[in-house]
């Protein structure tokens, strides 16, 4: 038969090769699938505490098995093992792949040496959240937050990571800050690298 030998076979499906196949999913089903998520886990739970850290385990498997995808179809089943490209790697790779786009900044924490701030003007995951007034606290990036610690903490970076809402003078909505601080273990290294973070986060803004 003329073509048939173009036709690859794999005896085990494991062995097939992961493309990159579609990039992109309707919005609407992302959106819906993420309010069941958080309406579900708000039935589990007695407190806003008890539902952001549900949904922050449940961003943390997510972000272990974005890790393991990404580092096959990247960077040819290398792990990043610099602080600098592991920021860069969550910042830009992970970002781009979860919400389309790189995340709006990276900034280093001012007063900690250990700490760094991923923001977002408007994070995908709140846009379609109509939050009640008792539950005024909550913040859904809690979930993303999870998809953060997921990737770093497999990365071998492990960190607590934490969603945030900061008030935009002139902006009636909040950006979302996801801050990083790093184990004890991670900031032995963390000095030598503070002097290229400014310069790092003025190359990342321009690409925004």
């Amino acid at each position: 038969m003329i073509g048939a030998g173009k036709i690859k076979q794999y005896a085990n499906i494991l062995d097939k090769p992961i493309g990159k196949g579609k990039q992109e999913v309707s919005l609407s089903a992302l959106a819906f699938l993420f309010s069941e998520l958080v309406q579900y886990n708000q039935t589990q739970v007695d407190n806003i505490s008890e539902l952001e850290t549900r949904l922050e385990d449940a961003g943390y498997a997510v972000g272990a098995r974005v890790l393991e995808l990404l580092c096959h179809r990247e960077k040819g089943n290398r792990r990043e093992t610099r602080l600098l490209g592991i920021l860069s790697f969550v910042h830009s790779t992970v970002w781009k792949v979860l919400f389309g786009k790189v995340a709006d900044s990276l900034e280093k924490g001012t007063e900690h040496e250990d700490e760094y701030m991923i923001s977002e003007k408007e994070l995908l995951v709140n846009k379609f959240i109509s939050m009640p007034k008792d539950m005024g606290s909550f913040h859904c990036g809690a979930f993303v937050a999870g998809i953060v610690r997921g990737v770093l903490d497999n990365a071998g970076f492990p960190a607590v990571v934490t969603a945030h809402f900061v008030p935009v003078e002139g902006q009636q909505r909040p950006r979302t800050t996801i801050l990083i601080k790093f184990a004890e273990e991670v900031g032995t290294s963390l000095n030598s690298l503070a002097s290229n973070i400014p310069l790092l986060t003025k190359v990342w803004y321009a690409q925004v």
